[in-house]
């Protein structure tokens, strides 16, 4: 809900205040994660901001114009790279221009995107809307430590083309990156042997580093009928075989493809902001809570967006 909000005030132009910021949570307030995305936010737009800081519950945004450059920041703890960027390119998205954002933080760390889902999957589905995004992946970072660097680039023409996307039909490829760093490399080939054992037409990439921050594995798989673009990935933790690692990303990716969505339930909430702004529609095998939380917050800012048939298929909303 933060993240989209302040994404939407800066391209509204609508002042913000949210309250009760995770007020039942054991440690209520702004993470450091949070944080970030509301520093970069306000670089980005030239917002006046109140109450970003560590545990704050009340944050006031007033945006200013949306501006593309070079901006830096690090985290400071393992926080998710990935959910800072969902913050801001909705916003990069709507004014043309060019922008390279440096992130310290985590690439592959729970309960949010991996650095190569993005590569994989979200990039190349947002370049059909004319956003095209890269990552330059320089170092890993995992919990607890983070430290993993990574630059984004962004090139946007300001004007987004609408995203329509028909159920996927025959996939045609699978591809597999398994990253690892500071752990043996034979873990990581574990990992893909195990998905091999489930989808043995998939083509697996090591990605392995000696050193780095903090030791981690993890796979994220991709496929796509030529159209549109399908993904998942699993990420190994203390005391978890490599095998489960390897089996999980594989029968998560089963289970979108077997659906027949035009997309993944991960990119299903992640792609709702583009939808709102270019139109369009998609489906997926579920509309998960994370992208009933995005409809409801984009519509506070825009009024009726949305469609939703069978609790599937989300189209953008003609008045």
């Amino acid at each position: 809900m933060l993240r989209t909000s302040i994404g939407f005030s800066a391209i509204t132009g609508k002042s913000l205040t949210i309250k009760n910021i995770r007020a039942n949570r054991p440690k209520p307030g702004l993470a450091r994660q949070h944080l970030t995305g509301l520093s970069l936010m306000g670089q980005i737009c030239g917002a006046e901001v109140k109450g970003a800081e560590i545990g704050s519950t009340l944050v006031e945004f007033q945006p200013g114009q949306i501006r593309h450059g070079k901006y830096s920041i690090d985290i400071g703890t393992a926080g998710s790279v990935t959910l800072v960027l969902q913050t801001v390119l909705p916003a990069l998205a709507t004014v043309k221009g060019e922008s390279e954002i440096h992130l310290t933080g985590g690439t592959d760390v729970k309960w949010s995107p991996p650095v190569n889902y993005y590569s994989l999957v979200l990039f190349p589905l947002l370049e059909k809307i004319g956003l095209k995004c890269t990552l330059d992946i320089k170092q890993r970072g995992y919990f607890p430590r983070g430290g993993g660097k990574i630059t984004a680039r962004i090139v946007s023409s300001g004007k987004l083309k609408s995203l329509n996307l028909e159920a996927s039909s025959e996939f045609k490829k699978i591809i597999g990156i398994v990253n690892i760093t500071d752990l043996p490399e034979n873990i990581a080939e574990r990992v893909g042997a195990e998905v091999l054992d489930d989808l043995p037409d998939a083509e697996i990439h090591i990605r392995h580093k000696e050193k780095g921050p903090s030791p981690g594995v993890g796979i994220v798989l991709s496929t796509s009928d030529g159209h549109t673009f399908m993904g998942a990935s699993s990420l190994g933790e203390k005391g978890k075989p490599a095998e489960k690692v390897g089996k999980e990303a594989a029968n998560r990716l089963l289970a979108e493809m077997s659906e027949k969505g035009s997309v993944d339930i991960y990119a299903s909430d992640q792609l709702l902001p583009y939808l709102a702004l270019a139109g369009g529609n998609y489906s997926a095998r579920e509309l998960t809570s994370h992208a009933r939380t995005n409809i409801d917050t984009i519509e506070k800012f825009l009024g009726k967006t949305f469609e939703i048939e069978e609790g599937q298929i989300v189209k953008f909303f003609k008045s």
